[in-house]
């Protein structure tokens, strides 16, 4: 199957994985948590800086993302009884995880997994096993298990919730609607990307480099999207929050940079500084409900909820992935050395 294919299954597996919360986070919920850990690399990583702040905002406890290098036996300390470290591997088999979530339980706190596959290298040194029911993703840039994970982090914040009575069994369906409206808006951005990729592919194919900018509350996705473009497109991608970006990063741009901004309308400065940056580049393409009528931009009236978004605006960067890199001679859905993560131990490979 191709990234596409993937990405058509996403509404679908994201409902499924809905209906089957009250099981699959029955015992969890249970505990008693003070703080919440997430840990995982790359698209793992970028689920968890995505979801943190709404899991924070609904189970109103701490709540930290960290790659799995960066824990260490000195991130605990004192009592950890009560905290929970979510570890997160889409294929469920990273060393780094793996061995961040052992220094986690070794540190006495609590340890679940997060796996896109059943009975993964990561579900062995986990206290609740959450695995993310997204289904088969073979392709090598995962989509829809980014959908997926993220989904499955805020079931557990809203789950964690309901049961400690911050949310009401009202509120709790109310936030489960608000979901599921916008994976049923999935497939019309996904047919207006299509069209807009079509209209661009000749100026999207001849790229050399790459900034993605978002906006602060979508930074975890603009990581993501760079990383996507960048394991397929195989050139230099970049992604930098808005502040970040006008803080040093403009110097770099010229005449043969391209800049995909993600408008979420959130950041008022946004019209000025596209303004500048058409004066130093002629490939800048906006994706947001109210950009200008240029072909180079996609306009979708997104829902736009303040959570919620983030499963609409990376639809059109994630069908470049899949739609740009073959007019390059490239496969977007087999990684440049198949064999790498063998060749490095970087993860447990399955016979």
């Amino acid at each position: 199957m191709k990234i596409e294919d993937y990405m058509l299954e996403t509404p679908s597996k994201m409902k499924e994985i809905i209906d089957g919360a009250d099981q699959l986070f029955a015992e969890v919920r249970r505990q008693e948590i003070k703080r919440i850990i997430i840990t995982g690399s790359g698209t793992s990583f970028h689920s968890g800086l995505q979801t943190y702040k709404l899991m924070q905002h609904f189970t109103r406890v701490r709540v930290d993302c960290y790659y799995p290098f960066a824990i260490d036996e000195k991130t605990f300390i004192g009592d950890n009884s009560k905290t929970l470290l979510v570890g997160i591997s889409q294929g469920g088999s990273s060393f780094s995880t793996y061995n961040a979530m052992k220094i986690a339980r070794k540190a006495g706190c609590m340890v679940a997994s997060m796996a896109g596959d059943e009975e993964a290298l990561i579900d062995e040194v986990s206290d609740f096993v959450l695995t993310v029911k997204c289904g088969e993703e073979k392709a090598g840039a995962k989509t829809k298990g980014f959908y997926c994970t993220k989904l499955n982090l805020t079931l557990l914040a809203l789950q964690l919730a309901r049961e400690t009575g911050k949310l009401s069994d009202d509120q709790y369906k109310s936030e489960i609607e608000a979901i599921e409206e916008t994976a049923d808006h999935f497939h019309e951005t996904y047919d207006a990307a299509i069209q807009w990729i079509e209209k661009n592919k000749e100026k999207l194919s001849e790229v050399k480099d790459i900034r993605i900018i978002g906006t602060s509350e979508i930074y975890g996705d603009t990581l993501e999207a760079a990383l996507k473009l960048l394991e397929t497109m195989r050139i230099p991608v970049t992604g930098y929050e808005f502040e970040e970006f006008i803080h040093g990063i403009y110097n770099a741009i010229n005449e043969e940079s391209a800049i995909i901004i993600i408008d979420t309308d959130q950041e008022k400065r946004m019209e000025k500084m596209i303004e500048v940056l058409s004066k130093w580049t002629n490939n800048i393409f906006i994706i947001g409900k109210n950009a200008s009528s240029d072909s180079k931009n996609m306009v979708v009236p997104f829902i736009n909820h303040s959570f919620y978004k983030t499963y609409e605006y990376l639809i059109p960067i994630q069908l470049i992935c899949a739609k740009i890199p073959p007019l390059r001679g490239v496969d977007p859905g087999i990684p440049k050395d198949p064999q790498f993560h063998k060749k490095l131990g970087s993860k447990k490979i399955m016979a």
